[in-house]
């Protein structure tokens, strides 16, 4: 897997590849006491993801996994690591 196919987000970074941007808009903790990650994807248009870690979610042809939190309920001192999953045909 190449370094291309993990991004770490930090709070107020977006990163960007080649299909698409990233950014964490949000973290929280649900009542049951599972964590979510509101993520914003801008590719051919903006999307809004609520995720869990180990969930999968689309960008353009293909699918991305949150893989990772660490460092969370930190204000500051916090990463988001996506992966991708499957990439877009060649």
């Amino acid at each position: 897997m190449s370094s291309a196919d993990t991004i770490g987000l930090w709070h107020g970074i977006q990163r960007n590849t080649g299909n698409a941007s990233f950014a964490v808009n949000d973290i929280y903790r649900e009542p049951d006491a599972s964590v979510r990650v509101l993520l914003r994807v801008v590719a051919t248009e903006v999307q809004h993801h609520t995720l869990r870690i180990g969930e999968t979610f689309p960008v353009r042809d293909e699918t991305w996994k949150l893989a990772e939190l660490t460092g969370w309920p930190s204000d500051e001192d916090w990463t988001v690591v996506l992966r991708r999953v499957t990439p877009a045909p060649a």
